[in-house]
């Protein structure tokens, strides 16, 4: 117990150190002002194996600001279990054409109800991460579900869950 409790503090300083190096950088490509509006409708849970009824009704709201590096997302949304869950995401695109984006986003969510069953979580914070895509106002995220991160987690109830939703450049 005390070995998984120093390997998440770890892992916890780690990523504090990556994002500190990191946004500073970031924070010179960006202004404070939004890029994009992303509004999260709702959501699937593939293969969903709970007892519970999940919510795939998903409003919420979340503001995007584009840097040169990556992109920082920021924002809130009503979550699979009927409750506010904020978020935020770091994402960089690897292929971008015309009129649709590939990203890779890792980030962490507010889920207290989920805090038992994650291996790695800090005050109902856990990590998210998966795949972005983009065509024209349209997004859809998949996160993997069973075995992230190594082990059981707390969206083991799922093979993938998709997130989908609009996206509004603000024109900034």
């Amino acid at each position: 117990m005390l070995f998984r409790w120093v390997l998440t503090m770890n892992m916890l300083k780690k990523a504090a150190l990556a994002v500190c190096l990191l946004v500073p950088s970031q924070l010179w490509a960006w202004d404070f002002m939004p890029d994009e509006i992303r509004v999260p409708l709702g959501s699937r849970h593939v293969n969903n194996q709970m007892d519970v009824d999940l919510n795939e009704i998903n409003p919420g709201f979340a503001l995007t600001w584009n840097g040169g590096w990556a992109d920082i997302t920021a924002g809130s949304l009503r979550n699979s279990f009927h409750n506010t869950a904020p978020f935020i995401t770091i994402s960089r695109d690897f292929w971008e054409g015309e009129h649709c984006s590939l990203a890779g986003f890792v980030g962490t969510a507010h889920y207290p109800e989920l805090s038992d069953t994650v291996q790695f979580q800090h005050n109902g914070w856990i990590p998210i991460g998966g795949l972005h895509s983009e065509c024209g106002p349209f997004f859809v995220q998949a996160m993997p579900g069973r075995g992230l991160i190594g082990g059981p987690s707390g969206k083991a109830h799922s093979d993938v869950i998709l997130v989908f939703g609009l996206t509004l450049d603000i024109g900034n």
